[in-house]
């Protein structure tokens, strides 16, 4: 194909070939589970080589176009605390990457290496994330009706968590929160929006959700309120009200905006005739999560499952994985050997799934207890610091799976659904890792 060129300095026109437009070679979505395609092949987190590579092409794309030094991916993938052979541990991850990433490409894929580091070529990829972050910008320079819809297709993108495979890492983590926040600036703006120009259910959904995720903001809180009195919703309006008065007292010391204020007195008003309502009450203090019996016991065709770990971080994102499934749901997470124990007996949960460290003893422990009583439960042990000895005696106590801590949510999810008492799931690599060693090991069955 050919393109007519404008005139040249001799003023004839000139005939040049198109450059077709470059083919992004991956799309990439870090919106929940980690999944590529190239082309017609899908790739998830479990092919690519491990958690550790899977981690290097994770940081690499939050760091989308921009180079990363090695020492600051080493610092990242061992908490500053780097073997002996980290560079060469690194470059080995690199290399695994671009053979399931970019197959007979080499270096000139997607992967590129740079002056002391790596970086993604944003040219050879599409990823979900930066089109959240273009959503946005483009919206913040639209008219309000533009703007609406490039604001609800970038939201739309961010239903999942950031990085839904990465519960454990501490740099994951931080790039959520950074991101909770992005999105939460977006939600406000949605709401802003869609109250101007009449789309008052989207402003409700959108406030409430910000106002819910951080109850300081009180644009947030501006937004629902008024959402709700365009709605006709003047009691609900009256007790959103009251909700953010009470934290604004208690976290900040001060009352709320004007605006609010003046919400508040034109709802008074326009609710004076219907008698009283009702606003207050305390809190209730939370500790370890622990649903009411007359929810536990509701029937559900949806597997139930108790998470037993003492980091509150992880058990939240795990708990809210599970619930986002259509067959599973968490019902509860204790901290400690004692609490598993007792949760286990009120709630009696289908699945336990359950850390190998915890503070007043041992996950083995604690599934040595409940199996005692009941025989037939189904125990998934996590750890992040797998050992021989380790899996040798969850084989013996009974445990029907053992996972690592770091492995990708997607092999969690599918050992949760899978495994059955009698024989014992063990990822394939975890073995490797041993060598002959594993031969001893006594496993009725390995997946």
């Amino acid at each position: 194909m050919i393109t007519l060129e404008l005139p040249n300095k001799t003023g004839q026109a000139s005939l040049v070939p198109e450059i077709p437009p470059t083919t992004p070679a991956l799309s990439i979505s870090v919106f929940g589970p980690l999944t590529i395609r190239r082309g017609d092949i899908e790739l998830s987190a479990n092919n690519l080589g491990g958690p550790k590579p899977r981690q290097v092409l994770e940081i690499l794309l939050m760091n989308f176009g921009s180079a990363v030094s090695k020492s600051r991916l080493m610092d990242l993938l061992w908490g500053g605390n780097h073997p002996a052979a980290a560079l060469a541990t690194l470059e080995s991850y690199v290399s695994v990457l671009r053979r399931n990433l970019q197959p007979g490409t080499g270096r000139t894929g997607p992967l590129r290496t740079v002056t002391g580091g790596y970086a993604i070529d944003r040219s050879l990829v599409e990823l979900d994330l930066d089109r959240f972050e273009t959503l946005t910008k483009r919206a913040s320079q639209a008219e309000p009706r533009e703007a609406l819809a490039l604001l609800t297709e970038a939201l739309d993108l961010a239903s999942a968590p950031l990085l839904g495979d990465e519960l454990l890492p501490a740099w994951a983590e931080e790039e959520r929160a950074a991101h909770a926040a992005r999105v939460g600036l977006a939600r406000v703006a949605a709401a802003g929006i869609a109250l101007s120009v009449g789309e008052t259910g989207k402003a409700i959904a959108w406030a409430g959700a910000a106002a819910k995720e951080d109850p300081l903001n009180e644009r947030a809180w501006t937004a629902l309120i008024l959402g709700l009195e365009q709605n006709g919703e003047s009691t609900e309006a009256l007790r959103a009200y009251d909700r953010c008065r009470r934290v604004m007292d208690e976290e900040l010391g001060c009352a709320p905006a004007p605006t609010l204020r003046e919400a508040q007195a034109r709802l008074l008003r326009s609710t004076a005739s219907s008698g009283p309502v009702e606003f207050g009450g305390r809190r209730p203090a939370v500790t370890e999560s622990r649903p009411v019996a007359a929810a536990a016991t509701k029937p559900t065709d949806r597997l139930r499952i108790l998470i037993v770990d003492d980091h509150t971080t992880f058990s939240e994102l795990l708990a809210g994985a599970l619930d986002r499934e259509p067959d599973l749901q968490s019902v509860g997470a204790a901290k400690s050997v004692a609490s598993s124990v007792t949760m286990f007996r009120d709630l009696a949960p289908d699945v336990v799934i359950m850390d190998l460290h915890l503070p007043d003893g041992t996950g083995l422990e604690a599934a040595g207890r409940i199996l005692s009583e009941a025989p037939q439960t189904r125990i998934i042990m996590l750890t992040g610091n797998p050992s021989q000895e380790a899996l040798s005696e969850a084989a013996r106590t009974g445990i029907c799976g053992f996972l690592p801590k770091d492995g990708a949510l997607g092999a969690m999810l599918d050992t949760l659904r899978h495994a059955h008492t009698g024989s014992m799931i063990v990822p394939p690599a975890l073995l490797a890792g041993w060598g002959s060693a594993a031969d001893s090991v006594p496993i009725p069955s390995a997946a």
